[in-house]
């Protein structure tokens, strides 16, 4: 019986063995080992369960490409960007939805980089700061845990 009578991935006996003794012979060194599409050579050492792509990722060749990291594209987050810059004259009343520390409207009182005031700028309306230069940065999923 030949592999086709059993549909796409089975196997019949005769085929199995086959393969079996060849897997055997390949990590005996006494068979060449295989090669993926790339022409690189496959450890035969590898275990079925990491040199299988995934159905997902399934190509058909055999390989390893599914093991390795795509690449991507370089982005420009290496760029300098102006993070806290000063933007405007500070203000000289408190504005509605403004920080209560220091009175500036890019950020809450949570997120505020001044030192906590016992009485802050919503209260005596002194020590007003500027607004800050807020700019949107799209950072990769390992760019936004670097230290």
């Amino acid at each position: 019986m030949s592999s086709g009578a059993y549909g796409s991935g089975r196997l019949s006996r005769e085929d199995y063995k086959r393969q079996k003794d060849l897997e055997a012979a390949r990590k005996a060194g006494t068979a060449a080992p295989e090669r993926d599409a790339e022409g690189n050579e496959i450890n035969p050492h590898i275990p079925e369960f990491m040199s299988k792509a995934p159905w997902y990722l399934d190509t058909g060749k055999a390989g390893l490409q599914h093991q390795r990291k795509a690449a991507q594209a370089p982005s420009s987050s290496s760029s300098w960007y102006r993070r806290g810059e000063r933007v405007g004259a500070a203000p000289t009343k408190f504005r509605k939805g403004a920080c209560t520390n220091c009175g500036a409207m890019s950020h809450k009182t949570k997120d505020c980089m001044e030192r906590p005031r016992k009485k802050g700028a919503k209260w005596t309306g002194t020590g007003m700061m500027a607004d800050e230069r807020v700019e949107r940065v799209e950072l990769a999923y390992d760019a936004k845990r670097d230290a």
